[in-house]
């Protein structure tokens, strides 16, 4: 998972042919091993049964895909849209292949929760880690200047800051489940200050109000009263420095109400993009009326190939049609997470959907283009999709005598 998170990251900023063969590459190859770790798996764990939860949300995310298939019809700009379609439909093929084999681990070893939070909060807790030691050795590749070179923020032109941020909460709020969950492990205590440590550094102002969030369900959460207590005290002693530093930066409030530019930019799509093809788009991930063009060139703000909000992205490239799409598909994805048994499940969704859903509000987001949001997206709808019934008996009694082995020789 570490590694399919850095598929994602141009780390190789002054060469763009060598990024995209590396982009695509890894992904391939992760994706290539996954198909053959599940065969393998599947061949070793013997019978692995799964039944279905709620397929709904899957069904929808599909006819979503299948709507951008289509669209290459009338794309204005059909490289592109082949593009963008291969790279997100590889990325379902393994966000579900991934979770296959999570199922398969928690069917053999009789797993009484998900392993899902684990693997998330390690996996982004060293992506995490690689940033902060990056900054030290590499400053001028991890960190990028805003407002004239006065703020540097962490991700550079590896990562836009903004994605980092969002991808520290994510590890900050599974850490959080895991300790929930009775994990009390050093390492989740270690993920939480690194993801507050990138957070902070990446001066995300999104990413941050979806991390207050996420912390005070975490507070309202906790059993122990004086962490509580702790935790709400220090929120307020910190607050004014991070409004000034981070919120404010440079004290430019006209800057906030506008969202950096993006609400006169929304505006302009909406008048003069979205009128011409309302009821289709102009094809999967397109934007720009012009076959020659990438970018939109908004009168009143930037030009830009993306919307920066998932959901007017959506209603440009796919038009009306492509949005009823998504909204069905999100209504079910929340129904779904509404009458799931598993309370820890739950809230691990819960969780995942306030940091995905706020930068999909200003950035690429789950319905953009191909970033890892979306992965994080996709394998969450597809915790409520399938569950794991149980290998033969066999295979159990073989696994369990092994984990026995392995606890013993440990100890």
């Amino acid at each position: 998972m570490a590694l399919r998170i850095a598929s994602y990251f141009t780390l190789f900023p002054s060469s763009i042919g060598v990024t995209r063969v590396l982009k695509i590459g890894l992904r391939v190859i992760l994706t290539g091993l996954s198909v053959v770790l599940y065969f393998v798996l599947k061949g070793r764990f013997g019978e692995f049964k799964k039944e279905f939860k709620m397929i709904t949300p899957m069904l929808f995310y599909l006819l979503y895909l299948f709507m951008g298939i289509i669209s290459v019809f009338w794309s204005t700009g059909k490289g592109f849209t082949l593009l963008q379609l291969g790279m997100t439909i590889e990325t379902m093929v393994f966000s579900f292949l991934f979770y296959q084999v999570i199922m398969m681990f928690e069917a053999a070893y009789g797993a009484k929760r998900s392993y899902y939070s684990r693997i998330l909060t390690r996996s982004i807790f060293l992506v995490g880690i690689a940033f902060i030691i990056g900054m030290f050795v590499n400053p001028d590749l991890f960190f990028r200047g805003t407002h004239g070179g006065e703020v540097q923020r962490l991700g550079g032109f590896i990562i836009n800051p903004n994605e980092l941020g969002m991808l520290s909460v994510l590890g900050g709020a599974m850490a959080y489940i895991e300790l929930l969950n009775k994990q009390n492990k050093v390492y989740n205590y270690f993920a939480i200050v690194c993801a507050i440590a990138v957070l902070l550094l990446s001066q995300s102002r999104s990413s941050l109000g979806a991390f207050v969030i996420v912390s005070g369900i975490y507070v309202l959460l906790m059993d122990n009263y004086f962490i509580k207590v702790s935790i709400i005290a220090g929120g307020v002693l910190v607050a004014p420095v991070v409004l000034n530093t981070i919120v404010f930066k440079q004290g430019n409030v006209e800057e906030v109400m506008s969202m950096t530019g993006r609400l006169p930019f929304w505006g302009d799509l909406i008048e003069r993009a979205f009128v011409d093809r309302p009821i289709l788009g102009y094809g999967f991930m397109r934007i720009s009326p012009n076959t020659f063009d990438d970018k939109f060139e908004s009168v009143h703000a930037y030009a830009a190939s993306m919307t920066h909000n998932t959901f007017v992205q959506v209603l440009i490239n796919l038009g009306l049609v492509g949005m009823f799409i998504i909204i069905i598909q999100l209504m079910t994805t929340f129904f779904a997470i509404t009458i799931e048994k598993d309370k820890w499940l739950k809230f691990a969704a819960i969780f995942q959907v306030i940091p995905l859903f706020i930068n999909s509000a200003t950035e690429f987001g789950i319905f953009g283009e191909t970033n890892y949001g979306i992965m994080f997206y996709q394998l969450m709808f597809l915790t409520f999709t399938f569950y794991a019934v149980n290998v033969t008996k066999e295979k159990q009694e073989f696994w369990e005598i092994a984990l026995e082995k392995r606890m013993k020789a440990k100890k």
